[in-house]
């Protein structure tokens, strides 16, 4: 659903200008200076690195649980949802049983090793069972992905709020990138996970505003929209028929998202720095068993209100004639229906909700990424290369410097998408499993199979990453793009094992305490 927010966006782009009352933007103000409250507030503990990276392990788990999901609930997310809902009904809660199995393979094999060996970032494990190196590959990986993913993210996100606040694109880019920036680096991990809870209550206070002002348009209220929906077929759950292509079939949205989803809440720094800043193992699976409960709640929410807008819009087609429709009823463009409702059938007081709604969606995700990409280089790079170990003040301030520099960086990268027009989304999500799955194998490897080595893991992912990109140009590796994780996963561990069968047997101590079969 996120590929098409640029296209929904331009189409949209200037329609209902000056729709925002005073209500509505007081209610964004003060919005926003709650969040830059909970940056201050947070500030005042950040004294070494364990505070300011995992907010020393004191943060309660249920904190964590919804800023696992908020973290990855952005801008896209909630326009893209009601887009869904109104054009293909509930079928996209499909997927929340692909983000299920992918959590509980996390919690299975992963989330004991993270938080036993209190790691900061996932990849201090893979120097611990396999070498420096390796490591570092692993944090690249990640690294590449963040820093490519951001300014498309920070993109989507401002041209989002751009439209719906009716403001210039480029003052959203800077007040998105610059308001993120400042309360991320202020008050570290515990500002994002505590800004994240209030972005994510802000997410659902928009939610049911904009319910609320579909259901008190109409006569019959949420009992005719709803009616009106399961006539058109909207409310149907499951589809079980085997469609590779499509996300709307249950064995694609088990078998391939799960798979996806195992990589993103497995090997990304932005999920797994979550996980070790609880306190111990239950902790962490309370906090993912939440956060994927969360995500349920959030995606049936958006998913009900485009149902609902359906049936709106079915009740009052003519209200629709400034959006392009096909002959069967749905958007050309769909994420554009909750932009245009806003505009044109939100009473004042619901717009200011339903704007800083979308404003806390885009900033709960853009955080967590410059915070983990600071964590990343800082941890990864800067402490561990160091010729003399850093003091932890020293350590802090680089990593609030890098947390500056890649804001910055972001806003430039979105300045740049802005002025060439291009649509990133779809390439992004090729970049994804291009890094994700290649990474979800290297920590297979290390704790599933014991034989592994650390050339053969370094060099069996590398092995991996240039088989996924040559096979996908040359198109020898013809399958559906979100199958693309579940099938490379796999053949990294192949590769790797294969390699390390030439070499030697790995040494005790690499696999003591390390490997799923010996834990202790």
């Amino acid at each position: 659903m996120m590929a098409t927010v640029h296209l929904a966006m331009a189409h949209f782009k200037g329609y209902g200008e000056g729709f925002m009352s005073a209500i509505d933007w007081a209610i964004v103000v003060v919005y926003g200076l709650l969040v830059i409250a909970i940056g201050i507030a947070a500030s005042r503990r950040q004294n070494n690195t364990d505070e300011y990276f995992r907010g020393s392990r004191q943060l309660p788990w249920w904190a964590i649980g919804f800023s696992i999901i908020a973290t990855s609930f952005s801008a896209a997310s909630l326009l893209g949802g009601p887009g869904e809902g109104f054009n293909h009904g509930l079928l996209y809660l499909q997927l929340q049983l692909g983000d299920l199995l992918g959590y509980a393979l996390v919690i299975a094999l992963f989330l004991p090793f993270f938080i036993r060996l209190n790691l900061t970032t996932a990849y201090e494990y893979l120097e611990r069972r396999f070498d420096a190196k390796t490591r570092s590959l692993g944090s690249l990986c990640f690294v590449l992905f963040v820093v490519a993913r951001l300014g498309g993210l920070l993109y989507a996100a401002s041209l989002a709020v751009s439209t719906v606040a009716d403001i210039p694109l480029t003052i959203s880019i800077l007040l998105v990138g610059i308001f993120s920036t400042v309360y991320t680096v202020t008050g570290g991990i515990a500002a994002v996970v505590w800004t994240d809870v209030l972005q994510f209550g802000m997410i659902f206070v928009g939610l049911a505003a904009g319910i609320w002002a579909a259901a008190v348009a109409v006569p019959g209220g949420l009992g005719q929209l709803w009616h009106t929906a399961s006539e058109a077929g909207k409310l149907t759950v499951i589809n079980p028929s085997w469609e590779p292509e499509s996300i709307r079939s249950l064995p694609t949205a088990v078998l391939a998202y799960g798979m996806l989803a195992f990589a993103v809440a497995g090997t990304n720094q932005q999920s797994v720095q979550r996980y070790v800043s609880c306190a111990d193992v239950p902790s962490g699976r309370k906090a993912i068993l939440l956060g994927w409960f969360s995500g349920l709640v959030g995606v049936a929410a958006t998913l009900i209100l485009g149902v609902l807008l359906y049936g709106f819009y079915a009740l009052n087609p003519e209200l629709l004639a400034g959006l392009a429709v096909t002959p069967e009823g749905s958007l050309e463009v769909a994420d554009s229906i909750l932009p245009y409702f806003i505009v044109n059938q939100v009473p004042a007081g619901a717009s200011g909700l339903l704007v800083a709604a979308i404003f806390a969606a885009a900033m709960s995700s853009i955080d967590s990424a410059l915070h983990s990409l600071a964590t990343c280089v800082t941890v990864d790079f800067y402490q561990r290369y160091s010729p003399t170990q850093p003091s932890e003040t020293t350590a802090v301030k680089v990593a609030q410097g890098l947390i500056v520099v890649w804001g910055i960086l972001g806003i430039f990268s979105a300045f740049y998408v802005a002025s060439t027009g291009e649509a990133l989304l779809p390439f992004l999500i090729e970049y994804t499993s291009m890094f994700l799955g290649p990474l979800l194998g290297l920590f297979l490897m290390g704790v599933l199979l014991p034989r592994i080595n650390a050339t053969g893991a370094f060099y069996g992912t590398i092995a991996a990453v240039i088989v996924l990109a040559v096979g996908t140009e040359t198109g020898l590796l013809n399958f559906p793009g979100i199958w693309r994780s579940a099938v490379i996963a796999p053949v990294a561990v192949i590769l790797g094992l294969m390699i390390s069968l030439l070499g030697k047997v790995p040494a005790e101590r690499s696999t003591q305490g390390l490997t799923l079969w010996n834990q202790n």
